[in-house]
């Protein structure tokens, strides 16, 4: 998994990137259009293409860190073995989530490469483009939950808990705190440090 670990720290970082150049265009479009009744032709529709695509690579980042939302409320009442099996069925249907949501994007994208769809706006895009790209990083998000359910499946059949609690379970309170300290390092290092392992 390390090449899969190097590749989603990669993307994250070129999504951020591409996020703040975009809020910049967005930002230098707003002052020109005030100050010099200057417009710059299609700044937010950019935005819109690269916030989409920006967010589907995260979804990568965020399943291998751990980093997604969860209510515990519930789940921290019952015993650790029941947990584990919990943390594998809920990456089973967050996989499957994934599959449904890159079905009906593979629907979308088809579409746009069949019928040539541009957008209609004054850039006249290619819809192609940008959806292709945005599929691709929905994809890369179904390779990443498939993995993670592979490997954490095969660990809770060996009764490794502590294994699958590392690769899917919910952050412990310190792990948390510790992220939150060093600005989210501790939980990224960490979770490299996982996957070198398989």
């Amino acid at each position: 998994m390390k090449p899969l670990n190097l590749f989603i720290h990669i993307i994250v970082q070129v999504g951020g990137w591409a996020m703040l150049a975009s809020a910049c265009l967005v930002t230098y479009d707003v002052i020109t259009r005030k100050l010099l009744n200057i417009s710059i032709a299609g700044a937010d529709e950019i935005s819109g293409y690269v916030f989409a695509i920006s967010t589907a690579c995260a979804y990568s980042y965020a399943l291998l860190t751990r980093a997604n939302i969860r209510i515990d409320f519930i789940y921290n009442r019952f015993p650790i073995r029941v947990r584990r099996i919990l943390d594998v069925v809920s990456i089973f249907f967050t996989t499957g989530l994934f599959a449904v949501i890159c079905y009906f994007a593979y629907n979308l994208v088809s579409d746009a490469i069949i019928y040539q769809s541009r957008s209609i706006t004054p850039l006249q895009t290619p819809l192609a483009i940008p959806q292709t790209i945005w599929f691709a990083a929905l994809c890369f998000a179904l390779l990443t939950a498939l993995t993670l359910l592979i490997l954490s499946f095969a660990a809770l059949l060996k009764g490794k808990d502590e294994r699958v609690n590392e690769l899917v379970g919910i952050p412990s309170l310190d792990e948390e705190i510790q992220a939150e300290l060093h600005g989210g390092e501790d939980t990224a290092h960490s979770q490299a440090h996982l996957v070198e392992r398989d």
